[in-house]
Order: structure tokens, then C-alpha cells, then sequence
């Protein structure tokens, strides 16, 4: 049999990438978000933080009787909040445009979003 060139899909394997994007550090803001989401008045059910490329994170939260999500895409820059209707799924309160400036962006991006509780 004769030799083939091989193809190494993200490079041959011990070699590192120079222009690897850097990892997202999404799970490190597990703390303070879950801190900011209680001071806004809103119990924390569950932090998923994305391992992707992209990064972003998404709470489950509940305030009173009422359930909600928020989320933030790393892809898309978008901080997303929906409340859950039953029946009828989520429907979105609020989709706000911020650029990814790490934990302090998001601290004030959340708080203006679930609002001081």
C-alpha cells in the first residue's frame, strides 16, 4: 500500500496554532453573575457557560411565580431575556446589542437588563 498525504482538520496534532482565537472565560463569570442576578431580585435555577469558540453563557432565573432566561451569544454580541409562558414557550423581552468586555460589561449589561430588583 502506498502512502497518502494526510489531512489534519485545526492542524497536526502537538503543533499549536498561532492564530487560535483565545478561549472564552465564560465560566469564570459563574460568581458574579449569579451574585448580580440575585441583588436584581431573581433566584438562580441553573448557569450553563458555552465552551465554544465563541463563548457566552445562559441562566435560568426566577423571580416570584415567573420564570426566565437570559443569555448571552458570543457569536452574535447579544444579550437576550425571555420570560416563559405557559403554554406558548418563551417570548423575548428584551435583545440588547454589547460588545464582549469581559465581567464588568456584563455586570452593567445585566443590571440594566433585569433592572435593581
Amino acid at each position: 500500500m502506498s502512502e497518502q498525504p494526510v489531512f489534519w482538520l485545526g492542524g497536526k496534532p502537538g503543533k499549536s496554532n498561532p492564530n487560535a482565537r483565545p478561549v472564552p472565560e465564560a465560566e469564570g463569570y459563574e460568581a458574579t453573575l449569579r451574585e448580580v442576578f440575585e441583588d436584581c431580585g431573581y433566584e438562580v435555577d441553573e448557569y450553563i457557560a458555552a465552551q465554544g469558540g465563541f463563548g457566552g453563557w445562559l441562566a435560568h432565573l426566577q423571580k416570584s411565580s415567573d420564570k426566565y432566561r437570559i443569555c448571552w451569544s458570543g457569536k452574535s454580541k447579544q444579550l437576550i431575556l425571555d420570560q416563559l409562558h405557559e403554554p406558548g414557550g418563551w417570548a423575548q423581552i428584551q435583545l440588547v446589542d454589547i460588545p464582549d468586555e469581559g465581567i464588568s460589561g456584563f455586570v452593567s449589561a445585566v443590571r440594566g437588563v433585569l433592572g435593581e430588583g
